[in-house]
């Protein structure tokens, strides 16, 4: 029997996607790189944000100045990352709705965990139980032990969880832990990206997930 629910945030709970695209460009323009369309922002999103800034730079460069780049994107994105980053439509009614029907909530997202925990107490107050983002021992999905580690501090078993999210990384994560899956298509993927890996269910908008569960 399943008692909890555990979403990604980025693409699946919140759309961050213009936040993003302007901070990755404001990096992007002050150091003389090619700036970015959303759509292109789009594809590179969901494995965590050194991955993002590297292929978004989409060239080799130094360590060093990778370091630069990377905590010059950071800086800004954290000063930016709520201007008009907002639950996609039906999300907050769709916890609500989960909550009323006794499921425990948390979220594990491939965002830096500070990030996270922010974002999750100023846009869900008293939502979720647990909000786990990447921190410095730099585990991040499809790495099982996220899971394995929320899932401990709820004191659950993977059967007894579901995993809700929108990308490659969030299926694979499911997989690895032995949770079942639920793919979201509003976020930053399609089904071209998605259907291949064989979720156990894939969703077309927030409400279609009240119908599932």
């Amino acid at each position: 029997m399943k008692k909890a629910i555990l979403f990604d945030l980025d693409g699946t709970l919140l759309n961050t996607l213009t936040d993003l695209t302007n901070a990755i460009n404001f990096m992007l323009s002050h150091f003389k790189f090619r700036t970015l369309t959303e759509l292109e922002v789009r594809r590179l999103l969901g494995n965590g944000a050194k991955q993002f800034v590297e292929e978004a730079i989409g060239q080799p460069v130094s360590p060093t100045d990778f370091e630069n780049y990377y905590a010059f994107y950071d800086a800004y994105y954290q000063a930016h990352s709520e201007d008009v980053t907002a639950p996609y439509e039906g999300i907050p009614q769709v916890l609500e709705a989960l909550k009323q029907r006794g499921y425990r909530l948390a979220v594990i997202s491939n965002k830096q965990d500070a990030a996270v925990k922010h974002l999750i107490e100023k846009m869900f107050p008293n939502t979720f139980e647990v909000a786990l983002g990447v921190t410095s021992d730099g585990i991040k999905k499809p790495d099982p032990r996220m899971v394995e580690k929320v899932l401990q501090l709820m004191k659950l078993k993977s059967s007894e969880a579901y995993l809700i999210g929108d990308s490659e990384a969030d299926v694979q994560t499911g997989k690895n832990a032995g949770l079942e899956v639920i793919a979201c298509l509003y976020g930053f993927r399609d089904m071209k990206d998605l259907a291949p890996l064989k979720p156990e269910f894939i969703v077309g908008k927030p409400y279609d997930i009240l119908k599932v569960i």
